[in-house]
């Protein structure tokens, strides 16, 4: 199979310091990511003072061209593969590729995703807490990326993906999830940019950065959209509320209709906190992911 490998770019300071490695466009449906990691890649080249930043932006060239979240060469999803291997399928090559040539070594890694095709999220900044002084780094990135939220997923980050690859090297990270729908919004855009040099000024490896204007929501809960609240029954999803609102235990946040609008279930939050992602297609069939959340987080 013909492999795409990512474009690593590297730029280094005159004075040595950290290095961290910064990824978007895992997901070739995701554009906020490549643009705010190439925007960044131009404006450090002048103002990076200390340190070393890596950056591929996209990552996966391959679903990028085809504005895919898989590989329409082996149809994988390379946030579900890392590692990777030097002698997989061409989007674990990739994988490999970038663990290798970005993530090892690094001291932190931000990897700039968003929701996608398929779902709506509200922009924040997550990373995985095992209780380890790596995830301790990790937090304190993740504060002061400053994001409307910060959502902490407890334990170990699930299998294949960058964060696990980067968990597994003692290596702290970070990640962005923002609106998706394959739209690219100014303010979250410029959140995705804000945010890594705040993160980057805290390593004194930039001169200057914006604080964040609003203080961020801390959540907690599980943040894999491959398992969600799933769909009762086949029908149309139709929201009650937006993706952010906070809810309260049994709020009625969808229903699923048939085509017409006769009601056939009613989802109610599962607890009290907040709507953290939204399926975007209305068609949905029984056990689709169709919504996830999240608690207030008062650790």
């Amino acid at each position: 199979m013909p492999i795409t490998s990512p474009h690593v770019v590297t730029i280094s300071a005159p004075s040595p310091g950290p290095t961290v490695a910064i990824l978007g466009g895992v997901h070739g449906d995701e554009y906020e990511g490549v643009i705010a990691a190439r925007w960044l890649t131009a404006f450090l080249r002048s103002t990076l003072v200390r340190g070393t930043i890596r950056v591929a932006a996209p990552a996966h060239p391959a679903a990028w061209e085809s504005t895919s979240r898989e590989s329409p060469t082996d149809g994988k999803n390379l946030a579900r593969v890392f590692p990777g291997s030097p002698d997989g399928s061409a989007t674990e090559v990739v994988a490999h590729e970038l663990t290798q040539q970005l993530i090892a070594g690094a001291d932190l890694l931000i990897d700039l995703h968003s929701a996608g095709t398929n779902y709506e999220m509200p922009f924040l900044c997550g990373f995985q807490d095992d209780d380890g002084n790596v995830s301790k780094t990790s937090q304190h990135f993740a504060r002061i990326f400053g994001a409307e939220f910060t959502w902490r997923h407890s334990g170990k980050p699930a299998p294949g993906r960058s964060l696990s690859a980067a968990y597994d090297l003692n290596i702290p990270a970070i990640y962005t999830e923002g609106g998706g729908g394959r739209s690219v919004r100014y303010d979250e855009l410029k959140g995705y940019t804000d945010g890594v040099r705040r993160v980057l000024h805290s390593l004194s490896m930039v001169e200057e950065a914006l604080p964040t204007t609003s203080a961020s929501t801390f959540v907690v809960g599980d943040g894999n959209t491959d398992i969600g609240m799933p769909a009762p029954t086949a029908g149309y999803l139709v929201m009650h509320a937006e993706t952010g609102t906070q809810v309260a235990q049994g709020q009625i946040v969808a229903d699923i209709v048939d085509s017409d609008g006769a009601l056939l279930s009613r989802i109610p939050a599962p607890h009290h906190g907040y709507l953290m992602m939204r399926r975007r297609e209305a068609r949905v069939s029984t056990g689709d992911t169709v919504l996830i959340f999240a608690a207030k987080d008062e650790g």
